[in-house]
């Protein structure tokens, strides 16, 4: 049954939003939304409840590596306790991205897209100033 509503939540996102590549695999969706790029990932036999939401963030400038990893670490602390989401290092690609898991049963279209929102906003600050300015706290 899980797998129907991870299929059933790919199918309203492509009624919304241009899917990237839908691979050879009907558990890897990968999507452009408010000028991010998103992979959702059916949780499969370790946690077939749920979907685990990826979001691509980009490189690590080398000039402020070592502040910017700080702040992500320390940002991570908010994230988990808000949204159970962390910021998470890919190093084959050199790297950040943001990761979340759901529940397939309230992972709605609704929700989803909140959540693209809000991560597309980050995203957009991260281009910005890689959360190193005075006022990036917290998100919400």
């Amino acid at each position: 049954m899980s797998i129907e509503r991870y299929r059933d939540l790919v199918e309203q996102l492509a009624a919304q939003f241009v899917l990237v590549d839908a691979q050879d695999s009907e558990q890897v969706t990968r999507l452009h939304a408010y000028g991010s790029q998103f992979s959702l990932y059916f949780g499969g036999v370790l946690s077939p409840d749920s979907v685990l939401l990826h979001c691509d963030f980009g490189d690590v400038p080398l000039a402020a590596r070592e502040p910017i990893l700080r702040r992500l670490l320390e940002l991570n602390t908010y994230l988990f306790s808000i949204r159970h989401s962390a910021f998470t290092y890919d190093a084959g690609r050199d790297c950040i991205v943001l990761m979340c898991r759901f529940d397939l049963a309230q992972a709605t279209l609704a929700l989803l897209k909140d959540v693209f929102v809000d991560v597309a906003a980050m995203t957009h600050q991260w281009r910005g100033d890689h959360f190193l300015a005075a006022q990036t706290t917290s998100f919400h």
